[in-house]
């Protein structure tokens, strides 16, 4: 078996024992933030543009988040440093490079993102989603794609290379595919417009985590829903369901009749401070 092999197989498995020790199963998504709290971890984030994240191992386990990363970049990024958490390295910090762009081998970089992609993406989770959708992980579509990823928190590029390599359930022309058509032209698919805004597509099927969304970001329904929240206005109806937009930092919910209901946790756009505190209208520092 090669080093690689080996190193992927074992954070692997430290990513589903850490999953399974805070009591979330292997089956669907989660908050790696809340995931991080429940682990006695705590996460920060700053506004810093050369980092991606660090990992401090002091009286009380920090890491620290770049928050002017994307949100499926800087959840990568918290999940990322849990590996090196879990690795009990003292300190380590992880500049800006992406993360298939660096062409050096580095094992305890390639472990935490082993460890990331399976925290973030467990197989049973991923073939799941597809499944409950009627959809083919080998043949999907950037549609779905999008839509899965959205459901992970990952961006759509990190959850096609976690299904071509890690999972290597992909094939690699429809991977190709897929990062050509990329995931703003998925977005537009989605919507039928091209919108500015960052926007999550949303089904009956997304269970087991909040909706987390920053204020400006639009919400895609598909079937339509009611929104019980102050931190949210409609914002169009189309063919396929109702869109709403965030509009304030809060906490509030959206139901599609006595079937499905979520929560939906607002923050700050470019949040800076403790994770803790990011969907509180005046969050506090301490």
């Amino acid at each position: 078996m090669s080093n690689r092999r080996l190193i992927a197989r074992e954070a692997t498995a430290a990513a589903l024992r850490t999953r399974l020790s805070v009591g979330y199963g292997l089956d669907h998504a989660v908050s790696v933030y809340d995931l991080a709290q429940k682990l006695g971890i705590e996460v920060r984030f700053l506004d810093l543009p050369s980092m991606e994240g660090m990992y401090l191992s002091v009286s009380t386990p920090t890491i620290i988040v770049s928050s002017l990363r994307p949100p499926g970049r800087r959840a990568f990024t918290c999940a990322h440093e849990l590996g090196h958490h879990n690795q009990s390295d003292g300190v380590d910090i992880d500049e800006l490079v992406g993360q298939w762009d660096n062409p050096r081998f580095d094992p305890k970089e390639f472990m935490a993102d082993c460890f990331a992609g399976a925290l973030l993406m467990p197989k049973l989770a991923v073939s799941k989603a597809f499944a409950l959708r009627g959809w083919s992980m080998e043949d999907c579509t950037p549609e779905q794609a999008f839509m899965v990823a959205g459901y992970f928190g990952v961006g759509y590029a990190t959850l096609v290379h976690h299904l071509r390599s890690a999972l290597q359930v992909l094939p690699g022309m429809r991977a190709r595919t897929l990062l050509r058509v990329g995931s703003r032209k998925a977005q537009s698919l989605l919507l039928g417009w091209y919108a500015s805004q960052t926007a999550l597509v949303l089904d009956t099927h997304w269970i087991g985590r909040a909706v987390d969304v920053e204020v400006g970001d639009l919400i895609l329904v598909l079937g339509g829903a009611q929104p019980e929240s102050v931190c949210l206005e409609p914002f169009s109806d189309i063919e396929q369901g109702s869109i709403f937009i965030a509009t304030s930092p809060g906490v509030g919910r959206l139901e599609a009749g006595n079937s499905w209901s979520t929560f939906v946790r607002v923050s700050r756009r470019g949040y800076v401070g403790r994770a803790l505190y990011r969907h509180w209208e005046e969050a506090g520092d301490g």
